[in-house]
């Protein structure tokens, strides 16, 4: 299965490709205010780092591992949402987790809700559960903010290595149920 292209009011999202490598490195792997908030990226970062991501990703099946896209303003890229299958919180093995981040110059205007968003319905859409669940760091306001604004319920503490920190960090964990989105996409 190949990933659509999901357009929303202000941005366009595709899947990724070896020409984001360069994006990706200078907006999130070379920022450390990006990369701090990230599980895998190294820091400083390697160069080739990204390039090795997304040789990863590329043929991989998008249900079974991870659906990556790139989220880009006017053809600009700005960052990268994910779903990625079930199987990475052990709290929740039968849900799809979705990740994201966008560079620090495009954060402020609403495009990481937008984007997660749009990640969200081709998520429901495509797996057959019952929930999607996100992880952040315990003191990433911002982005516990945006989950929150999604619908997403705090359901449990977890643990994780971060690579640019090099140290465990405490993430808490959300739960959006199927029913709850739907309910407020009707409303919407």
């Amino acid at each position: 299965m190949s990933l659509p292209v999901l357009t929303t009011k202000r941005l366009v999202l595709r899947p990724v490709e070896m020409g984001d490598a360069e994006a990706i490195a200078e907006l999130g792997g070379r920022d450390f205010e990006i990369a701090r908030w990230l599980t895998g990226v190294s820091w400083p970062y390697r160069d080739g780092e990204a390039e090795a991501f997304l040789s990863k990703i590329a043929d991989a099946n998008p249900l079974k591992t991870e659906a990556v896209f790139a989220v880009t303003l006017g053809g600009v890229f700005i960052g990268v949402c994910a779903l990625e299958a079930p199987g990475d919180l052990d709290e929740f093995s039968d849900c799809p987790t979705i990740g994201y981040w966008v560079g620090r110059a495009f954060q402020g205007f609403g495009y990481t809700q937008e984007a997660a968003m749009a990640v969200l319905e081709w998520g429901f859409s495509n797996h057959e559960c019952d929930a999607i669940a996100a992880r952040a760091f315990e003191d990433n306001t911002a982005s516990r903010s945006v989950l929150r604004k999604l619908g997403f319920k705090p359901a449990g503490k977890t643990t994780r290595f971060a690579k640019a920190l090099d140290r465990k960090v405490d993430c808490i964990v959300v739960r959006l149920d199927r029913a709850d989105f739907e309910r407020a996409r009707v409303a919407a």
